[in-house]
Parts: C-alpha cells; structure tokens; sequence
C-alpha cells in the first residue's frame, strides 16, 4: 500500500514539472497559431487581383448585421484612402453603398475591440 502512494506521488509529481515546460510551448504554439490564421487570411482573401503583393494590405472584414455572411477576408492597397478601401469592400461583399447621400446611413470602418471609427 505504502508503495503504491509513493508510486502516485511520483506520477503526480512529475506531471507538475511537466506544466512548466508546457506554458513556454504554450507561447510558441501561439505564435504559430497567428502565422497559420495570417496565412489562411491571405489565402482566401479577396480584392483586386492586379495589385503587386509588396502593396497589399489584409484584413478580416466583419460585415453588417443584415449581409449574408459575418465576415470576409479583403485586402486592399495601402495606399488607398479610408473612403476607396470602403467603396471597394461594399463592392466586394455586395452591399448598398450610399455614402455619397447626405441623408442614408453610411458604411464605415471601425476598429472591432475599441468600435471607434477610423
């Protein structure tokens, strides 16, 4: 019996060390999770084709509550004002754009933690 509860106090006790170990495998795993999610971005974001990959600029794009889909992945050039970049992204997830009446409600850019507008 006594050999028995030593045996787990030893399995238990090296598990303990062992979550050390794992919180710095933690933070490269993290890491290799931001590059994997930027890939995947850029793999299946939208925009113009034409642009020189040195001018692109990507972002996940999350989309009124009445479009169809929640979010799209876009690029743009970073070169573009604030207002094309919009103009282009409604073109692109096909939204009604009327930001050139004075009355309609706009579309705008908004920072997703913060909800300021750009």
């Amino acid at each position: 019996m006594a050999a028995t509860q030593k045996l787990v106090k030893d399995i238990i006790d090296s598990k303990t060390g062992e979550t050390a170990s794992k919180r710095w495998k933690g933070a490269k795993n993290s890491e290799t999770a931001a590059k994997v999610a930027l890939m995947k971005l850029k793999m299946h974001a939208d925009g113009d084709k034409s642009l020189p990959q040195t001018e692109r600029i990507y972002f996940q794009v999350f989309l009124p509550k009445g479009s169809k889909e929640k979010s799209k992945p876009m690029f743009f050039c970073h070169r573009w004002s604030i207002g094309k970049a919009i103009d282009f992204a409604a073109s692109l997830a096909r939204l009604k754009n009327d930001n050139n009446k004075f009355t309609a409600k706009k579309l705008r850019l908004c920072h997703i933690t913060s909800g300021e507008a750009l």
